[in-house]
């Protein structure tokens, strides 16, 4: 099967400009839409291979459950559900996501498993697609949109009575049936050191197997990329946790101590688990020359081009960081 319509996956409020609602575009006044609709600033939203917005669709990302997880997660399940969608337009006879019946699902879950000319997808990538789709056709039903789910559900075993309540709770209830069995336990992979830096320099600064710089290297800001991995390794931020820290929440100061602590703001925590975090003094350097050369030289071409504005936005929001 060939792939010729896709479902794109943008966020709310930056993307709307692009969208049609209701099959209108000309004259839409965008503010006063989004401060109406049920939308979430920041929230994910997909649109149909014709670039129009279907606000049934869209009111799963605003509903309580997916406002309740993290953003990355809130963005994975939108792009496993416009994957679902894509198949759908491009193999179901453009069939809409309220037209969805059981067979398309086997159908999909056939050619993203099984299918020789298919993506061949593990146990476990399924398993976590199927997560995202069976919940926003849970959602639907319950919101009075569909009269039954797609995705073939079956009842799991009520827990024994010996068990726990919460053993009893979660075991009692409906499941997706079409849940790969096919999946063992995760192993932990490592790589030593000295295959991370290798792996760095060629992949992300640019260099040869001989420690040279390459003449058909494309990146452009290896500084940047290479002193955002080594971050991550040394600290072990999670990758949200670390873009969205601001410049002055980075301990920037040179000093003699050889770990420089900083506080990372729950606001930007998973979990909204703050805490404090040290920075090897070497990594901070990095950083700190970063933020002096390239990130300033990029921050003054914005502000010359006109690019770069204050925008407060909605109470609580962070501002973007370039």
């Amino acid at each position: 099967m060939t792939i010729l319509e896709r479902w794109r996956v943008h966020t709310t409020p930056a993307q709307m400009e692009g969208a049609t609602v209701g099959g209108h575009r000309a004259g839409v006044d965008w503010s006063a839409w989004l401060r109406s609709a049920p939308v979430v600033a920041g929230a994910p939203f997909v649109l149909s291979p014709e670039f129009e917005y279907d606000v049934r669709l869209n009111g799963f990302f605003a509903s309580a459950r997916m406002r309740s997880l993290a953003e990355r997660t809130q963005h994975g399940y939108a792009r496993d559900l416009a994957a679902f969608l894509t198949f759908l337009s491009s193999a179901r006879a453009r069939r809409r996501w309220n037209q969805a019946r059981e067979e398309d699902h086997l159908a999909y879950l056939h050619w993203r498993r099984h299918d020789g000319q298919g993506p061949r997808v593990s146990g476990a990538t399924w398993n976590r697609e199927l997560a995202a789709v069976n919940q926003f056709y849970r959602w639907a039903v319950a919101a009075g949109y569909l009269e039954v789910s797609p995705v073939p559900q079956h009842w799991r075993r009520p827990g024994a009575a010996r068990a726990g309540w919460a053993s009893r709770s979660t075991l009692d209830e409906h499941r997706p049936a079409t849940y790969s069995r096919d999946i063992g336990p995760a192993g932990v992979p490592w790589i030593p050191i000295t295959g991370y830096r290798v792996w760095r320099d060629i992949g992300v600064r640019g260099f040869d197997t001989n420690g040279l710089p390459r003449i058909d290297f494309r990146g452009r800001w290896s500084s940047r990329d290479a002193a955002f991995c080594d971050l991550m390794i040394r600290t072990v931020l999670r990758l949200g946790e670390q873009s969205a820290l601001a410049v002055a929440e980075f301990p920037l100061v040179r000093d003699e101590m050889a770990y420089r602590p900083f506080e990372l703001p729950a606001a930007i925590a998973k979990g909204g688990s703050g805490r404090t975090v040290y920075v090897p003094a070497a990594i901070a350097a990095e950083v700190a020359a970063y933020v002096r050369c390239d990130r300033a030289e990029v921050v003054e071409q914005a502000r010359s081009g006109g690019t770069l504005r204050a925008d407060p936005g909605p109470a609580g929001d962070r501002p973007a960081q370039p």
